[in-house]
């Protein structure tokens, strides 16, 4: 069963965190430092963040995102479940809904113009 790549990468995501893996200069998302992390001849790559679907797995993942921004190469995919928060509505408890996060690192000096694609 083959699925499109937007139903597979649902939507991108920009939180303070998610922000931070997309810089190129200043620190990484841990702070440190990434002059010092390219002398030690470790290299910087983009990061970047996507709500995907509940039931999509890393292949998949990897797949719609090439489709996606075509002449980009995937170097890792990343998964996690979050779960939904707990919620008061007056009386009654409710809950957000559960959602899969993907963290796709790319190649090497590859910028990917998000907004225009997802």
């Amino acid at each position: 069963m083959s699925r499109s790549p937007r139903e597979v990468i649902l939507r991108p995501l920009f939180t303070e965190k998610s922000s931070a893996r997309l810089q190129i200069e200043g620190t990484d998302a841990g702070g440190r430092r990434l002059d010092a992390l390219r002398e030690k001849g470790v290299e910087a790559r983009l990061k970047y963040t996507f709500e995907v679907a509940p039931d999509a797995n890393k292949i998949e993942i990897r797949k719609a995102f090439e489709a996606m921004f075509e002449g980009q190469r995937v170097t890792s995919v990343r998964t996690m479940n979050v779960r939904g928060k707990k919620k008061r509505m007056g009386r009654t408890m409710g809950r957000r809904r559960h959602w899969k996060k993907a963290i796709i690192e790319i190649a090497d000096g590859a910028v990917v113009d998000v907004l225009e694609g997802a």
